[in-house]
């Protein structure tokens, strides 16, 4: 032992202890999934405060120069909780976590040769900043639970308290202590969870919770006792959520009953002695409390009703962890990371991928889908099933926490713990996977084309004169997903579903519905008919003062088509709905019907200007290029000015606004980026002669939120449809903010 802590004391320069502001990576390794709970347990470098998994560790020091290295191990094991005899089952007790968790942890000391020493903790021989660093690391919430209560803050819209600014204080015949030892509950006695009343400087414990856990109610009921005595003494700040940033302030009044702000915070904390400026964090927020509650249900136990399912596990064969609202991350990876060519890429079995690129792997996108692709095809994870494995055994559990916080960084939407659309999920993660490989492929990465290449096909859009078919007009568009609107009227039950509806009209809609009755119906819609919809010609189209019918077909196919079931519609009364219905999906189906064939010999394009011989500066500027319309909108709605806009779709031939936002950012420094176009190039207004946008219809779109020149650009896309104008402008608000 005193040989080992001689190493630990020749080891301890450059050691700094956390603070609560700081990451610490101590619940996931930061290569793979293991966690403290995996058999060989978690070490976390006191240095870097990054977690490894015990055979990761050799590969960190010599990462970081050889040499050696301390690490704190942890080692954790489930004991399942004792259940009281006789107690009936209910819902929250078979969602509720039935296992305590045993915590051991150790000072890992590794020296230069690689040799091995672990020295129990705690241990007072080591030196004291061993010692504070460890204890430090152990207090702390984690970046997991960092990550996760940023987006608990985030979804909470907490308002300024209305009683602050008029709040009683009583005169301070006391100071509070701003030594955490000395707090306790003024009613009970207890030590944690601790709440002062900014009035009077009553301490009491916090509210308790539905489950019997959380505090002993202390300080409300101080409050209801005083307000029986005619004194009104709302706001509390949870003693230990203190810092310079701020702390949780609750309101006991009526009318708020929930976490507010209170703008005066540190004046109301000075009144009793304590410095906010002074302050750290010792207890947890309510939002940490919050989380640690929901995170040890048993979600899953509510899951397949009355299914009767096959346990199996392989490479493949591996399961996410839902992390509170993430389904939509979990299915789309699951789904893209399981073909062929994402397990030829990223599937990183010598974990090459990883090392090769920044010691900063939480935060590189290219290391961690490869950590994900390895985690759900390798064998780590999977052992074979056998009869009486732990279905929920921690050691084989797969949680993207860290692929979640940094795929969602930065964005306003899958930063946040909402549920969200597992099509927008899929392109943004696509963009930004195509963004981080365009440094790796060729070096990290075998060189290729980007993955996303696989789903991108070119869209055909083919307008024809109605009144005589030889006369045609073609446009192309990149995408990488299918749209396909369904209708009610494809449901292959649609006699089923209209008669329950009439039926249920003619009842009292405020009746409960009682047992027995049927379950209303829900529509089948084949996917055949989808497509066939998809297919079908649009007629009565104005297209340079022509009557066209317009159809839409695939120009190229890709590797793999992504189809998108759009449910939403605008109903009669122009407001956006969801039809609730089923779409099966078979295992086979031939899209043939689906190629385009380009322009066919004996057609010939409209003539400019919608009839006669146009004018020589017309006919020049309808032969220069154009920028496409909704990528200048979807451009200038980020911030991009119209120029620029403009200027990056044409630069990217039109293929999509996310190749033109990528544009614009190589080249945002170059001199001319904001300058007006040419003229003969200028990608303004379009073909000459072209209506304007029906000024009802942009009236009626307007009226729905929307900016007029996106309306206008929208019903100009569409071909003045208000109805396919509008189901665009939905299909996009996200992008449109």
């Amino acid at each position: 032992m005193a040989a080992a802590i001689e190493k630990a004391r020749a080891l301890t320069a450059g050691l700094k202890a956390p603070q609560h502001f700081d990451k610490v990576y101590k619940d996931e390794c930061i290569y793979t999934f293991d966690t403290p709970l995996s058999a060989s347990g978690l070490c976390v470098n006191l240095k870097t405060w990054y977690a490894f998994s015990a055979d990761m560790v050799d590969r960190d020091i010599k990462r970081n120069g050889g040499g050696g290295g301390l690490y704190l191990l942890q080692k954790f094991h489930r004991k399942e909780k004792e259940k009281p005899e006789g107690e009936a089952a209910t819902l929250d007790s078979l969602m509720e976590d039935k296992w305590d968790t045993i915590k051991e942890h150790s000072l890992l000391v590794v020296d230069a040769a690689g040799a091995r020493d672990v020295i129990p903790l705690p241990c007072p021989d080591l030196p004291m900043i061993v010692v504070s660093v460890c204890d430090a690391i152990i207090a702390h919430q984690g970046a997991s639970l960092m990550e996760a209560t940023q987006r608990y803050n985030q979804d909470q819209d907490i308002k300024d308290s209305k009683y602050y600014k008029e709040l009683v204080q009583l005169p301070a015949t006391r100071k509070i202590s701003p030594n955490p030892k000395d707090w306790v509950c003024e009613k009970s006695g207890d030590t944690q969870n601790l709440w002062l009343n900014l009035s009077d400087g009553h301490i009491g414990g916090g509210r308790r919770f539905w489950d019997g856990t959380g505090g002993s109610n202390g300080a409300l009921d101080h409050f209801n006792e005083e307000k029986e005595k005619g004194n009104f003494y709302p706001l509390v700040v949870k003693l230990g959520t203190i810092t310079p940033q701020g702390a949780d302030v609750y309101s006991y009044a009526p009318d708020e009953d929930d976490l507010v702000k209170d703008p005066s915070l540190s004046q109301h904390l000075a009144h009793w002695g304590i410095d906010i400026m002074r302050m750290e964090k010792t207890d947890k927020s309510m939002a940490e409390m919050t989380l640690d509650l929901n995170m040890n249900y048993d979600w899953s136990k509510i899951c397949e009703t009355g299914e009767k399912l096959v346990r199996v596990r392989g490479p493949g064969l591996v399961g996410l962890k839902n992390l509170g609202n993430s389904c939509y991350l979990n299915s789309t990876v699951q789904l893209l990371l399981a073909l062929p060519e994402a397990k030829a890429r990223y599937l990183d079995a010598d974990y090459s991928i990883r090392l090769g690129g920044p010691a900063e792997a939480p935060t590189d996108l290219i290391s961690q889908v490869a950590k994900l692709t390895s985690g759900l095809n390798g064998d780590r994870y999977a052992p074979p099933w056998k009869e009486g494995d732990d279905e929920d055994d921690p050691k084989l559990l797969v949680a993207p926490a860290m692929f979640r916080a940094l795929i969602g960084k930065g964005h306003a939407e899958f930063s946040s713990g909402r549920q969200q659309d597992a099509g927008e999920f899929l392109q943004y993660f696509l963009e930004q996977l195509t963004r981080s490989e365009r440094t790796a492929l060729g070096s990290r990465l075998e060189a290729g084309s980007p993955f996303a290449s696989l789903f991108e096909f070119s869209l055909e859009e083919r307008m024809e004169d109605s009144a005589d078919s030889r006369r045609v007009s073609y446009a192309s568009s990149r995408d990488n997903m299918l749209g396909l609107p369904v209708k009610l009227e494809d449901a292959e039950n649609l006699a089923e579903v209209m008669a329950f509806k009439e039926t249920a009209g003619e009842r009292d809609a405020k009746k409960p519905k009682t047992d027995g009755e049927p379950d209303e119906p829900k529509p089948v819609i084949q996917l055949p008919a989808i497509l066939s919809r998809f297919t079908a010609p649009e007629e009565g189209i104005q297209f340079r003062e022509f009557t066209v019918r317009k159809t839409c077909r695939l120009a190229t196919m890709p590797r793999y088509l992504l189809l998108q079931v759009r449910r939403y519609y605008v109903d009669e009364k122009w407001v956006p709905s969801k039809l609730d219905c089923r779409v099966p999906m078979p295992d086979k189906i031939n899209l043939e019907h689906l190629r385009g064939k380009g322009r066919q010999d004996g057609e010939e394009d409209f003539p400019e200007g919608g009839g006669g011989a146009p004018a020589a500066p017309a006919a020049e500027a309808a032969a220069a290029p154009q920028a496409d319309e909704m990528i200048v909108v979807q451009l200038v709605s980020m911030g991009i000015s119209d120029n620029a806009a403009k200027r990056a779709a044409l630069a990217v031939q039109n293929a999509g606004a996310e190749q033109a936002t990528a544009w614009y950012f190589e080249h945002s420094d170059d001199p001319n980026v904001n300058d007006p176009l040419p003229a003969a190039g200028g990608g303004g207004a379009g073909g000459g002669g072209e209506p304007a946008a029906d000024p009802e219809a942009v009236a009626t779109l307007s009226s729905m939120g929307f900016a007029e020149p996106q309306v206008k650009a929208a019903l100009k896309a569409c071909g003045g449809s208000m109805e396919r104008a509008a189901d665009w402008l939905f299909s996009h608000a996200d992008d449109l903010d």
